[in-house]
């Protein structure tokens, strides 16, 4: 994972030749067996990428953020371990320039639940008995998700869990750009704690159902809007907005409490 990121990292500070970019591409770990040499197959597989002049160019570099899809993502799951576990539930919340363009949700089959799960989230096995199937509803998220930015409040986890699982199915990995709500919040709203609950404390929401992936998605897409209020005026595309929240919450050049506005 992390060669593939340092090649989207270079491409993110500028153009790439294209037979470069795919040698370089194709030699990563992360990519598997998943042999990548044409930009549909990039775009459809989340890389929102363009070819212009045998240049490969990421599109995420030039657009302003503002025009940009982020997809808030939760999953909840029946166990802790990327081995042996299963998605249980996925929700997502799309959006565009702050507004919500539509959402996703579904219940995965699972075969057995253990207590605490059940005890965490309120899914019962009664209640998945006649959900998709993971392999399904995940061939149905990635068209929902597209090549839009993945965005989640403690994003690796998500990511990698869900990218795992679509390996596991024999499908090709995630390859989206990721941003992380935890540490977008850190640079951008004042809180001793910055876990989903805290936030949902600091912003007042009271809407939600805690630990179920929908609720969960509309709560960090509350955190995410809350956040791009907050932003300082030099981000000005998706790729500035990226690496803002990537740079350590001490070197921060606005930390401010939230302008709240939930009446949309």
């Amino acid at each position: 994972m992390k060669n593939f990121e340092k090649i989207i990292d270079k491409l993110a500070c500028g153009d790439m030749s294209r037979n470069h970019f795919f040698k370089i591409l194709n030699s990563c770990d992360y990519i598997d067996n998943t042999e990548i040499n044409d930009i549909e197959s990039l775009n459809c597989l989340g890389l929102d990428v363009d070819l212009k002049k045998d240049l490969i160019t990421l599109n995420t570099r030039r657009r302003f953020w503002q025009e940009q899809r982020f997809c808030i993502i939760d999953i909840e799951v029946n166990g802790g371990s990327l081995s042996d576990s299963h998605i249980i539930e996925i929700g997502a919340v799309m959006l565009k320039n702050n507004e919500v363009m539509e959402e996703f949700h579904s219940l995965i089959y699972a075969p057995v639940l253990n207590e605490m799960i059940v005890n965490l989230t309120g899914i019962t096995e009664e209640m998945l008995k006649d959900a998709p199937s993971e392999a399904q509803t995940l061939e149905k998220f990635r068209l929902f998700l597209g090549n839009s930015v993945f965005v989640a409040h403690n994003v690796e986890f998500d990511y990698m869990f869900l990218s795992h699982a679509y390996r596991r199915h024999g499908f090709p990995p995630l390859l989206n750009r990721k941003l992380c709500t935890i540490k977008f919040a850190m640079r951008t709203i004042k809180a001793e704690r910055y876990g989903l609950q805290a936030m949902r404390e600091i912003l007042g929401l009271d809407h939600n159902i805690p630990h179920r992936a929908l609720w969960d998605a509309r709560s960090a897409a509350e955190v995410f809007k809350t956040a791009c209020q907050n932003l300082p005026s030099e981000i000005k595309s998706t790729e500035d907005l990226i690496r803002f929240t990537k740079n350590s919450p001490a070197k921060a050049a606005l930390i401010k409490q939230p302008r709240l506005n939930f009446d949309e």
